[in-house]
C-alpha cells in the first residue's frame, strides 16, 4: 500500500523515510531501491551467508572501503572512496570486467560474474 503523500514529488519516498518513524515493509523498500533483495525467512540466513562469502572473495577495494566505514563511519568512507577506487581503473580486473559489464547492460543482459585475480 502506498502512503497517500508519496506521489507528489520524485523525492517523496526518501522524504517520507527521513521525516517519519513509520515502519515500511521490505517489499516496498525493495520497490524503491532501498534494498536489493527480499528473502523469505526460511532462506534468509543462507542467502546472507552466501552474500558474505561472496564479499569476502571479492576485490580487496571493497574490503578497504568497508574498513574505512567501520572505523570512521560514512564520512570516512566517502573521503576514502576516490583514493581507493581510482587506481582500480588501471588493473587487469577492471579492464576485463568493465567493458563486459557495459556490453551486457547495453544488450539488456544481466551483468556477468567474474573471478577477480587481484591484478
Amino acid at each position: 500500500m502506498r502512503h497517500p503523500g508519496l506521489f507528489f514529488f520524485p523525492l517523496a519516498f526518501p522524504f517520507f523515510l527521513a521525516r517519519t518513524s513509520e515502519q515500511v515493509p521490505a517489499r516496498i523498500m525493495e520497490q524503491h531501491g532501498v534494498v536489493n533483495h527480499v528473502y523469505p525467512d526460511d532462506v534468509l540466513l543462507q542467502e546472507a551467508t552466501d552474500f558474505a562469502c561472496q564479499l569476502a572473495k571479492g576485490p580487496t577495494a571493497h574490503k578497504a572501503l568497508l574498513r574505512a566505514w567501520a572505523v570512521g563511519g560514512v564520512a570516512a568512507a566517502d573521503e576514502a572512496l576516490f583514493d581507493i577506487a581510482m587506481p582500480l581503473f588501471e588493473t587487469e580486473d577492471v579492464k576485463m570486467a568493465l567493458p563486459s559489464a557495459v556490453n551486457a547492460l547495453k544488450a539488456g543482459n544481466p551483468r556477468p560474474t567474474f573471478d577477480f585475480k587481484g591484478r
